[in-house]
């Protein structure tokens, strides 16, 4: 059996931030979470979405501002989160996940919130702010309601792209179009990137 015992150094390992990046045929969104025993789209952290040709310049600063001002709720070895902080942070999330939802809707012409998320690859991302600077971006696969990271293992490792937070915005920015590269999809439906440069 592992040895789970709350050292100083799992502490500090379990503490993470985390941003979700979206592509879709007609844009790109970076959404900062916060971290409650689960991820829900952040209160007050960093939200950002562009066409989907967006320069890995923007891509880059953008996403750093999102993974930066993302927040860790979680006590580790407490048994549960603050209840009543959580009651009071669920719907205001929510609240700001729609009308991030319905911006996107919007600008890009989709009929509905729910049309947004069709046919968009991925990529989950994760640092352990208290360890290092890298951040670890996870490409995912499309699955029937949603989406999938690979599974921990050597397998899958190409799956894993690691990159200092320390880069220029243009490294992390062609490190998550690399990501998104690798993302994948059932069936003969196109992944999102690579795609012909235009221009």
């Amino acid at each position: 059996m592992n040895n789970r015992r709350l050292t100083p150094e799992r502490i500090r390992w379990l503490h993470t931030k985390s941003a979700a990046l979206r592509l879709s045929p007609k844009y790109i969104s970076i959404e900062c979470a916060e971290i409650w025993r689960g991820e829900y789209f952040s209160r007050t952290g960093w939200c950002a979405h562009a066409p989907w040709d967006a320069s890995p310049q923007w891509i880059g600063e953008n996403f750093r501002k999102a993974i930066t001002t993302s927040e860790y709720f979680n006590v580790p070895g407490a048994p549960s989160v603050d209840v009543e902080a959580f009651n009071i942070m669920q719907p205001a999330s929510n609240t700001r996940r729609l009308a991030f939802c319905a911006e996107i809707a919007a600008t890009y012409g989709y009929k509905t919130i729910e049309d947004i998320g069709r046919r968009c690859d991925v990529v989950f991302t994760e640092w352990h702010y208290l360890v290092d600077d890298i951040v670890i971006l996870r490409a995912s696969k499309r699955v029937s309601g949603g989406h999938s990271a690979w599974p921990e293992s050597r397998k899958y490792q190409d799956k894993l792209i690691h990159i200092p937070l320390s880069s220029t915005d243009e490294e992390l920015g062609l490190a998550i179009r690399e990501a998104f590269s690798r993302c994948e999809a059932p069936g003969r439906q196109k992944i999102n990137w690579p795609r012909e440069e235009t221009g």
